[in-house]
């Protein structure tokens, strides 16, 4: 995945076992979620975790809250199985 154009990393989550979701389908629901284009999302591996997907957007994000909820909204929807933490604000 591309690295992110935005600055502060709002979201992370991992997927159930044996679930991935695609870099375009991703970006495509967090610029929905968040109301910006300006954001990026990054596929990181760690040894001890597995995959975490980690979500990017600008500092100034109008609603962090109903960006998560959206989020969380798109992943049920999109039939994932999911475990999320907020970072950012």
């Amino acid at each position: 995945m591309k690295q992110p154009i935005a600055d502060v990393r709002w979201l992370t989550f991992r997927l159930k076992n044996g679930q991935s979701i695609g870099p375009e389908q991703l970006k495509d629901g967090w610029i929905t979620a968040a109301g910006t284009r300006h954001c990026g999302v990054r596929r990181e591996r760690h040894e001890d975790h597995g995959t975490v997907y980690a979500l990017y957007a600008p500092a100034d994000l109008a609603s962090p809250r109903t960006a998560e909820l959206r989020m969380r909204d798109f992943l049920m929807r999109s039939g994932y199985i999911f475990t999320m933490g907020t970072l950012g604000g």
